[in-house]
């Protein structure tokens, strides 16, 4: 249960959030299980300084004194491989890619976003055909599947495909949510679990992303923003209440919520404003996250230093 002054710091979306936690003051000197960054929408591109930026913010987290023994990284890790782009211009995204992440000792663990589905337009041998739709970014991160889960630090880690449904995406296919259950359901229900999508699950962020879902009878959230399928997701979550954390990115701003028990954070985007500065006032950032035996956990997001800062997005007039 949270104090007084916890609830005090973990209120609503804002661009200057710092620490989130779901520990009460008895559990906080009990030791970490694990520490890991969360980074989401890196789109990394040759063009905008993007290498450099992306370099910056794997030393700046590795500098730190408690430094990550895991990556979780939630989706749109390049700019863009879906629509028509070719091949050649996927490759040399993916590159970049690798080159970025060589200098980095640790595991990272990643999911797909809906930048992250190749259209397979003019194929090459480092782009191949039979690589076009999930599996092109499926090999370039390492991931062992579209979808996977997987263990480390007493918790267990669950990636989604939040674009499994491509391209009518928003929502899990029911393939997809039976695992999902089946994973739970094998799941020891004392091991506390994070799931981690590139669509949020749940998020303040879809609400308030500019005016863009201002209808004239209300707000309208668009399933691409924000998963369309969030009800039966979190009705599962209630049945295993070791579903403790999840993380996403895609709206390139921060938020977090708690709904039945489980934490939802938006962990915003590395590349800001696709490189172009803040987006919507969020500067590009990246999260520091502490896990705990007992499902608490701890959870900062990191301005890591980039200095584009060209604030791109709506404001109110005046």
């Amino acid at each position: 249960m949270l104090d007084r002054r916890q609830l005090l710091t973990t209120g609503a979306a804002s661009a200057g959030l710092r620490l989130i936690s779901s520990r009460s003051a008895a559990s906080s000197g009990k030791v970490a299980a694990t520490r890991f960054a969360h980074v989401t929408d890196v789109h990394i591109t040759p063009d905008k300084d993007a290498p450099r930026g992306v370099a910056q913010m794997f030393a700046h987290m590795l500098a730190r004194a408690d430094k990550p023994e895991l990556v979780i990284n939630s989706g749109d890790t390049v700019m863009a491989v879906d629509g028509g782009v070719t091949g050649a211009k996927a490759a040399a995204q993916i590159a970049l890619w690798k080159a970025a992440t060589q200098a980095v000792p640790v595991p990272i663990r990643s999911c797909l976003g809906n930048h992250c589905v190749w259209g397979g337009t003019d194929p090459t041998p480092d782009a191949p055909a039979d690589k076009k739709g999930f599996g092109l970014l499926v090999a370039a991160t390492g991931m062992p599947a579209p979808y996977y889960s997987f263990d480390h630090g007493g918790w267990h880690f669950v990636a989604l495909n939040s674009v499994s449904a491509w391209p009518d995406y928003g929502a899990l296919t029911a393939e997809h949510f039976a695992w999902l259950k089946a994973d739970l359901a094998a799941t020891p229900r004392e091991t506390p679990v994070c799931v981690f999508s590139h669509l949020p699950i749940l998020s303040v962020t879809s609400l308030a992303y500019g005016d863009s879902c201002r209808k004239p009878d209300g707000n309208l959230v668009p399933k691409v923003w924000q998963h369309a399928d969030c009800w039966a997701i979190t009705e599962l979550f209630r049945r295993h209440p070791n579903v403790r954390l999840c993380l996403s990115g895609h709206m390139h701003t921060r938020d977090r919520c708690e709904y039945r028990g489980v934490w939802y954070i938006c962990g915003g985007a590395a590349s800001g404003a696709w490189w172009g500065g803040a987006e919507y006032g969020f500067e590009p950032c990246y999260g520091a996250a502490t896990l705990y035996p007992d499902g608490k956990f701890d959870y900062e997001f990191i301005d890591y230093g980039w200095q584009a800062r060209t604030w791109r997005g709506k404001q109110l007039p005046g």
